[in-house]
């Protein structure tokens, strides 16, 4: 079957880069009319999971293959399709007030989060849950659709109410959701859905996308921001957008270089301190650090005679470190101990 599927080709234009057998699963459930009350968009972030519901959600409720011209399509668009609920971008204290830019992303009343005790984190309680569901009983024609990105942000109280959802769904109603973190969800949530494994894109798939959407970019640029990118074409749109990015992407790259190139005990303990006090960080320092690796290893593979400490078996043990790292962080080992356990290993 999956052979089958690679050779099949797309009805429609997604606006997404690469996990083609993920999209065509959705293209056969739509067009058979056999859909789920509920999808599970997930794999790393950045790879266009969101950007697939989104899309998904407007094939559903546009009437002509979401041709991007008619009402539903333009009520999608500016995010105000009163059958298309979107939770994205949260109201957060002191981090997200413009309630503007919140509007663009998402479109359930968040008033509550503004008022005491006021919201400090992107965490979806009960009253969000409340607010989210509310829009189930407004009497519309047609499906229901329900986008919730990083479902994994539901509290437990919150997600104990929204699995009784999941067990008994309203008619016509449909939840898109997606994760980058599946190991936190409950087995019970993923069990009730239609789970679609996106994952990361390979670089002649996000170059050639590049290359479409960004035809003044350089050969050298090109090459670096696809490398910056490590598999996730919307973070390589994000590089090619904006220089501050790329540059932010680029000394981080060094940072590591220096790291790995350079024995000073303390500077690793330093950086482990720095990155361990926030999750996403932590995680976003794992993922560089394994495809800096990698790239490390291709290099070694191709230069065998090149003079280096790191031979590739030394590189290949790093990977499984670091793999082994980010396990333990998931078992609520101590972040800081594990990363300078690890960075004592370079």
């Amino acid at each position: 079957m999956f052979l089958l599927k690679s050779f099949l080709i797309l009805k429609f234009s997604w606006p997404t880069t690469g996990n083609e057998n993920r999209l065509l699963e959705l293209e056969a459930d739509l067009l058979s009319g056999k859909l789920n009350h509920a999808y599970l968009f997930a794999g790393p972030p950045e790879v266009g999971k969101l950007t697939a519901a989104k899309f998904f959600a407007q094939l559903i409720l546009c009437e002509n293959e979401a041709c991007g011209e008619c009402e539903n399509c333009k009520r999608i668009r500016t995010n105000s399709h009163p059958n298309l609920t979107t939770v994205d971008t949260l109201w957060i204290e002191d981090v997200n007030e413009d309630w503007e830019l919140i509007s663009r992303k998402s479109n359930f009343n968040q008033l509550h989060r503004s008022k005491s005790p006021k919201a400090k984190t992107d965490s979806l309680g009960v009253d969000d849950l409340r607010e989210i569901l509310a829009r189930i009983h407004n009497t519309h024609e047609g499906w229901q659709i329900f986008v919730i990105h990083n479902v994994e942000r539901f509290t437990r109280e919150a997600v104990n109410s929204f699995l009784k959802i999941l067990e008994e769904p309203p008619a016509k109603t449909i939840f898109l959701l997606t994760t980058s973190n599946l190991p936190l969800l409950l087995p019970t949530i993923v069990s009730r859905c239609g789970v679609l494994q996106f994952g990361n894109v390979n670089s002649s798939a996000i170059e050639k996308m590049l290359q479409a959407k960004f035809p003044k970019l350089s050969g050298e640029e090109l090459k670096r921001v696809v490398n910056f990118s490590m598999g996730k074409p919307i973070r390589a749109i994000r590089l090619a957008e904006n220089p501050d990015t790329f540059r932010e992407f680029s000394e981080y790259f060094r940072k590591l270089k220096n790291l790995v190139e350079k024995p000073d005990t303390a500077a690793k303990m330093q950086f482990a301190e720095a990155v361990s006090v926030d999750y996403a960080e932590t995680q976003k320092f794992l993922e560089a650090f394994t495809y800096f690796l990698r790239s490390f290893l291709l290099t070694r593979a191709k230069q065998p005679e090149a003079n280096s400490r790191y031979t590739p078996k030394k590189l290949v043990n790093l990977l499984h470190a670091t793999e082994a790292t980010r396990e333990s962080i998931e078992r609520n080992v101590n972040p800081r101990l594990a990363l300078e356990n690890l960075l004592l290993q370079i």
